[in-house]
């Protein structure tokens, strides 16, 4: 089965304007997905109840495109602020792919054992 995985370095963010006489239907946000300088991931978010576009992969460019509903946004949001490292993987044969953090530690919660607050 033909997977593809890459850890995420850095993303930019992207919000539409939707116009509302608009038949077609436009993302809400978009991020960038990079590792290093090289721009690996797009994930897009859908109003919650639309029709999600299937996932695809870009042979060509060497991309992946993953469709969430905005209720997703948040959460993904998340991940990418907080959590080190983050990867993707997508797997070419199911069209399907997720986002996710690295191994940690149970319990190891925003600060380290280490560091004491006072």
């Amino acid at each position: 089965m033909k997977r593809i995985e890459s850890e995420i370095t850095q993303y930019w963010i992207h919000f539409q304007a939707q116009h509302s006489a608009s038949k077609r239907q436009y993302p809400t946000a978009l991020i960038k997905c990079y590792h290093d300088e090289d721009y690996v991931l797009q994930l897009t978010f859908y109003p919650d109840g639309s029709k999600l576009p299937a996932n695809h992969y870009d042979k060509r460019n060497k991309l992946v495109y993953l469709r969430y509903p905005m209720a997703m946004y948040r959460h993904t949001m998340d991940i990418l602020r907080n959590e080190k490292p983050v990867f993707f993987e997508y797997s070419m044969e199911l069209n399907q792919g997720f986002l996710r953090t690295g191994l940690e530690p149970v319990g190891e919660g925003e600060y380290d054992a280490d560091f004491k607050v006072d």
